[in-house]
């Protein structure tokens, strides 16, 4: 659900907002303004939808999640979604560049690609003091390992508000179960168990639909999203960071990765992934394994409620779903390294003229029983009802259904967690065993990571075909060798010698860097 920090842009466009970056900074009047000059609690938010069906609908302030929201803060509560993704990153840097930013941004970290130098320029006010005046719940709510963060922070100095996970992982292995028990198999835990699974749905017709070739022991999305697994298991992942003969170096260039890459190999080889796994986008991937395609893929623990639930799949009878840990491979383990739990970061312009009104805001969002519960299960009397002191939330009612509204109010219109695994929200889910086994699973494949508060990295910024998601030299050359169209070993290591001359050299100085300056003792 968080952002790509690698977006892919025109030099005119870059050169465009670093151009205007410091007229934003110094502008006399921003959206909503006068409003607040006025003295009333008008508050602009811009932020993205989230992908939630209900924002990406959403028509104006008339809402009613919108005007109850209000209505219960105090504050004259306007929204402004943008897309989420790559059109997110596309969307927002464009709003830098036209200093069309409201009072309230969400952004991913305060150095991001998407507006750079915005930091030092003076785009952004420090919180610091304000938060001392007017968002005490704020700071004593958020654990201060979220403040050290190089995302909210720098020189000592709050330019951002986190938005928290509120566990340190949710990706886990999502699996068939039904799968495992009509094939009489228990539930893989090494790489070779899920190899066997693999084999085995290969030669079953597990959906029944009489074609036996039609399914994949795992489903894999275009770009490694959500599938990059069988990575840390071999000894490194490509979006980790090791520090190794004295230097902090990206795990996407350790030799490890050959391993990764011939066992990927055989896995396309095989048929054991499915052969449009390059192509195969977020809507057709979901839509595939509803459609039996797929006995494992990975996924977020709270996406069990909004998408693999068994009644969503599609012409199959008795689905049942599990939730796995990472598999144990020769090398390790791993699906998320660990974090500062952020996912988000809010910025305040410093255009805004009233930034305590958006402090005031969240600080009632941190400290208000009325902010939980609406949260949680949106408006009482619409989503919910209360009867000697019980809530009733019927999750199948037309109300929470239509447009999927919980996501909305518990994750996208959320302006301090991301909501959907509160207690709260586990305390009325009938699902909530499996989800709690699922948080237990995810928090079992967090694997150790040495670049943990590293600021992003300019080289990195400047140069966002060195990373490993769309767009980059490291996806290019896996495509490449899964799909047979070049020798794994020259491709490998032709790649790691044009990813360090292309930048990434310069990349492994300033994390090193960093790194030793954190780390005095290494």
């Amino acid at each position: 659900m968080k952002p790509t920090r690698s977006p892919i842009r025109s030099a005119g466009l870059l050169g465009t907002l670093s151009g205007t970056l410091l007229l934003a900074a110094c502008s006399g009047s921003a959206p909503g303004e006068s409003e607040a000059a006025s003295g009333t609690k008008d508050l602009r938010i811009l932020l993205s939808h989230t992908n939630a069906k209900y924002a990406m609908q959403y028509k104006d302030d008339n809402d009613r999640y919108t005007k109850e929201l209000s209505r219960l803060s105090g504050f004259n509560l306007h929204y402004d979604f943008l897309g989420h993704g790559q059109d997110f990153i596309q969307q927002l840097t464009l709003r830098f560049a036209s200093n069309d930013l409201g009072d309230l941004v969400r952004t991913d970290t305060i150095t991001s690609s998407i507006h750079p130098g915005a930091l030092e320029q003076g785009v952004f006010q420090e919180l610091g003091p304000l938060l001392d005046k007017y968002g005490p719940d704020i700071k004593k709510k958020i654990p201060q390992a979220a403040w050290d963060s190089p995302r909210v922070s720098k020189d000592g100095k709050i330019y951002g508000i986190p938005v928290l996970n509120p566990v340190p992982a949710y990706r886990v292995v999502y699996i068939r179960q039904d799968w495992l028990d009509k094939l009489n198999m228990q539930q893989p835990k090494t790489v070779d168990d899920y190899l066997k699974f693999f084999e085995a749905v290969k030669a079953n017709d597990m959906n029944g639909n009489g074609d036996p070739n039609d399914e994949y022991g795992f489903y894999v999305r275009e770009n490694l999203d959500y599938s990059d697994l069988f990575f840390k298991e071999f000894g490194a992942h490509p979006k980790e960071w090791l520090y190794r003969d004295g230097k902090l170096q990206p795990g996407l260039i350790q030799p490890e990765i050959k391993e990764s890459l011939r066992f990927w190999k055989m896995l396309y080889d095989k048929g054991y992934v499915n052969p449009n796994m390059f192509t195969n986008k977020s809507s057709d991937w979901r839509a595939g394994i509803k459609q039996g395609k797929g006995g494992m893929w990975l996924h977020d623990v709270p996406n069990y409620n909004v998408d693999w639930q068994p009644s969503l799949f599609v012409n199959e009878k008795n689905v049942k779903i599990s939730m796995l840990e990472a598999p144990d491979g020769p090398k390790g383990k791993g699906i998320t390294a660990e974090n500062d739990q952020i996912n988000y970061v809010w910025v305040i312009p410093s255009s805004n003229k009233h930034p305590e009104t958006a402090i005031q805001y969240l600080n009632w969002a941190w400290s208000s029983e009325e902010a939980d519960r609406f949260f949680a299960y949106g408006i009482e009397g619409v989503n919910y009802t209360v009867d000697n002191g019980k809530v009733n939330f019927d999750a199948a009612s037309k109300d929470n259904t239509e447009n999927d509204p919980t996501e909305f109010f518990r994750i996208t219109a959320n302006p301090r967690k991301i909501g959907s695994l509160d207690p709260l929200v586990l305390d009325v889910d009938p699902n909530a065993d499996l989800l709690r086994q699922g948080l237990e699973a995810a928090k079992r494949s967090i694997y150790k990571n040495e670049a943990l508060y590293m600021p992003s990295l300019e080289a990195m910024n400047t140069n966002p075909q060195l990373g490993a998601g769309a767009g980059t030299l490291f996806l290019d050359m896996f495509a490449k060798v899964v799909t047979g169209k070049a020798d794994i070993d020259k491709a490998f290591d032709d790649f790691v010698k044009e990813w360090k001359a292309r930048g990434g050299e310069a990349a492994i100085q300033e994390a090193t860097s960093w790194y030793k300056a954190t780390h005095p003792s290494k």
